[in-house]
């Protein structure tokens, strides 16, 4: 079985339609859980109206737990997950058919390589930038949010490089993450970090949904390379604070699963954690030497002038 875990919040707009595209999938035996996290608008009703309509292929988790964000939502419905695979789904976008039929092509091979389905596996795919009415928009490959892919565990603890809606993690994955705390930055970056130390990810460039884009969603269709997208970044004190956010997210990790984990994710982890203690040029040699580099030259100079 693949549970995909759908999380809205006043998502009524495209509700609909992401639902449709989710129950077209060809795989076989897949069910939608969906919870809400305190809508105002119609997303519950129509929640509620599926699944009715498709009893056993939708399901509502309805509780008291208000939990203020994405990735609270997503982790709490992964505690509702029996299936041995599992994907993400936002509620604005679109699935083409064979969505979880591929990925689970891909994760099955990859869980083959790695060494059997007891180890944790993440797989992730692509997506096609699509305007409100899904037509295409033309952004640069390079020009995105996340034009190239690094999987090592050194890569992924200051920067995120797996999508959630376009991944499928196994049942040895699902099982690992375990609950959200606020140290976590998005549910998807944890689960990437979690297989990365533990198991192994792979990704894979087949196109498989629209990323839909409109006023409230335009995570994805940034051009990084511009100038002013780049002196955003630099007036942005968020920006400059974000390697504390980094950190306190390794120290969830390596409280989580530093025990377990192989011997060469345990230093790669220990290693980041030792940078704070260092004098400044000390931290900057740790970056470059121990690969805790980002994806691009421009973050990289940012990076290493504010860590």
């Amino acid at each position: 079985m693949i549970d995909i875990c759908l999380a809205t919040y006043n998502g009524e707009r495209y509700l609909a339609q992401q639902l449709d595209s989710l129950l077209a999938q060809t795989a076989s035996d897949v069910r939608v859980l969906a919870r809400d996290d305190g809508s105002t608008d119609a997303t519950v009703a129509i929640l509620h109206e599926y699944a009715g309509r498709y009893p056993g292929k939708v399901t509502l988790i309805e509780d008291d737990v208000h939990c203020g964000g994405p990735a609270p939502n997503f982790m709490e419905i992964m505690k509702h997950s029996t299936a041995d695979y599992v994907m993400f789904s936002d509620q604005d976008d679109y699935w083409y058919p064979n969505k979880a039929e591929h990925m689970l092509r891909v994760t099955r091979r990859q869980e083959r390589h790695a060494g059997g389905s007891d180890v944790p596996v993440l797989a992730f795919g692509d997506y096609r930038v699509v305007d409100a009415r899904l037509q295409p928009i033309e952004v640069a490959k390079g020009h995105l949010q996340i034009d190239k892919f690094y999987v090592s565990l050194n890569r992924l603890l200051v920067q995120n490089y797996v999508t959630g809606c376009t991944m499928m993690i196994n049942r040895a994955a699902c099982r690992l993450a375990g609950a959200w705390e606020p140290a976590i930055l998005m549910h998807d970056w944890w689960l990437a970090l979690c297989c990365a130390a533990m198991g192994s990810i792979v990704h894979d460039p087949t196109v498989l949904m629209d990323y839909r884009q409109h006023g409230d969603n335009d995570v994805g269709a940034k051009d990084v390379k511009s100038w002013a997208y780049r002196l955003d970044r630099l007036r942005d004190p968020a920006a400059r604070s974000s390697s504390r956010d980094y950190l306190r997210q390794a120290q969830a990790l390596y409280e989580r699963l530093g025990d377990a984990m192989p011997d060469g994710s345990r230093r790669t982890l220990e290693r980041f954690l030792e940078i704070p203690r260092l004098g400044k040029f000390a931290r900057m040699h740790r970056l470059v030497s121990g690969g805790y580099l980002k994806s691009d030259l421009v973050r990289n100079i940012g990076f290493l002038l504010w860590i």
